[in-house]
């Protein structure tokens, strides 16, 4: 029984995650249509001025940056809202993408592009969350 369960949690997170997921290479006209449902924030780095756009998706917050000159998408964080669901991520990750350590992966996506995704610790705030780029 309790396999069952946690393979229809994961089930359900890589579903989920299919909803909320890291958009590279996209405007952020694009990303706000995609999940039209959401209630986004928008806000700039204090020390470089940089855009970015905020919502809470179905495992996490996601912000979204933007190039200046280009105005696409081109950094994304994930903090997840709670442990149970990081690992549930880390287990889709494992299983879906290309493993390059304990806390890397490297997504050969779709449409042909790829993306590297990085789990992050901060021990000074106590936090962890998901980096995403189309650069190492």
């Amino acid at each position: 029984m309790n396999k069952y369960i946690v393979s229809l949690y994961i089930a359900i997170l890589t579903f989920g995650a299919a909803k909320g997921q890291a958009v590279l290479g996209r405007t952020e006209s694009y990303i706000r249509s995609t999940y039209p449902e959401k209630k986004w924030t928008t806000d700039y780095t204090s020390k470089s001025g940089v855009k970015y756009i905020s919502a809470d998706m179905a495992y996490g917050s996601f912000c979204y940056y933007f190039d200046k000159e280009t105005k696409l998408s081109d950094y994304c964080i994930q903090i997840p809202f709670n442990n149970a669901t990081m690992n549930g991520q880390v287990e889709a990750y494992n299983k879906k993408y290309v493993i390059t350590s304990d806390t890397t992966w490297t997504a050969y996506l779709e449409e042909g592009g790829i993306m590297y995704i990085k789990l992050i610790y901060n021990s000074e705030s106590n936090l962890s969350y998901f980096s995403y780029s189309s650069t190492k």
